[in-house]
């Protein structure tokens, strides 16, 4: 799709108006990219998802970063010193691993996990505003290092204010681009419990930490627990449900049964499906995960093949 046919849908206008040539104009001069679906740069991950944004607003240093192994940390904006120290943790072990941190850039949990993966590594901010709108305004510094260490991201036109609207519907982006949401802190009415039952609903993986039962901030990562979501002490419990141990520099895994039934020629998903037992939901996600990694790759047949 053409970035002016992505943007007419968008604004509801026609392609050649005054409003998509002045939208796509002043992005240039923001240095901001437009990125239609369809377009080589737009993540593999979140063009998988059910609604996939038509065009992404992006700017920052490491653009690029969209399309690496990704992994969300959300939580409450009223955080506890525990809750921001766990996310701080988890954020900064991940990032030293090399996945990419993914989160909302809101106070809070959002927040820290965003200011260690800026040290370690890299991070996606996604926005409930237009691009160019920073909120809440005391993270201007913020916007600035995930720009330098990675990249933001909307789905609005330029000029969109925050609303109680923007914030749920971003949280699809969030959940889209990551490949397991991990949410530290939320009470019941958080919106961070939308952004784990839409990650589930795209058949992503959901991880919550534990908290007080004393706690209102940890009401609903309790239940979560309660209800399916793996409990995380620790990042190896996060990287054990990806199936495998650890990487090598080159980006070599050293074991995982999705790549072994791959040794002896290219499968379908659902061939690898049927011959691990295992459902196809939960092999198309490792198996995106190892194409955005350059692991493997698919042909014209829809057949992976091994890279290593």
């Amino acid at each position: 799709m053409r970035v002016e046919e992505a943007l007419s849908k968008l604004l509801n206008k026609n392609p050649y108006s005054k409003e998509v040539s002045e939208e796509i104009r002043r992005c240039e001069a923001l240095k901001v990219d437009l990125i239609p679906i369809g377009d080589e740069r737009y993540p593999v991950a979140l063009s998988q998802i059910s609604d996939p944004p038509l065009v992404l607003y992006v700017i920052g240093n490491e653009t690029s970063a969209m399309n690496n192994f990704s992994i969300a940390i959300v939580g409450s904006r009223m955080a506890t010193s525990y809750g921001r120290a766990v996310a701080a943790k988890i954020s900064a072990e991940l990032s030293k691993a090399g996945v990419v941190i993914v989160s909302g850039l809101a106070h809070g949990i959002d927040s820290a996990a965003h200011e260690e993966a800026a040290k370690n590594g890299l991070t996606i901010g996604v926005l409930g505003t237009g691009i160019d709108i920073i909120y809440p305004k005391s993270k201007a510094a913020l916007f600035q290092k995930v720009m330098e260490k990675g990249c933001l991201i909307s789905e609005f036109p330029l000029g969109t204010q925050p609303n109680k609207w923007t914030f749920p519907k971003r949280n699809r982006i969030i959940a889209g681009l990551s490949m397991g949401v991990v949410v530290v802190e939320a009470s019941y009415k958080s919106g961070s419990l939308i952004t784990a039952r839409l990650a589930l609903e795209e058949g992503r993986e959901v991880f919550a930490v534990p908290g007080s039962i004393f706690s209102a901030t940890s009401e609903g990562t309790n239940d979560l627990i309660k209800h399916g979501a793996k409990c995380v002490s620790s990042t190896e419990d996060i990287f054990e449900e990806f199936g495998y141990v650890k990487r090598v520099e080159n980006k070599k895994y050293l074991y995982d049964p999705i790549l072994d039934t791959l040794k002896d020629g290219p499968k379908t998903s659902e061939e690898i499906s049927m011959l691990l037992s295992t459902p196809i939901e939960e092999i198309n996600t490792r198996l995106t995960m190892f194409e955005i990694d350059g692991v493997i790759s698919k042909d014209l047949t829809e057949k992976f093949r091994l890279n290593l």
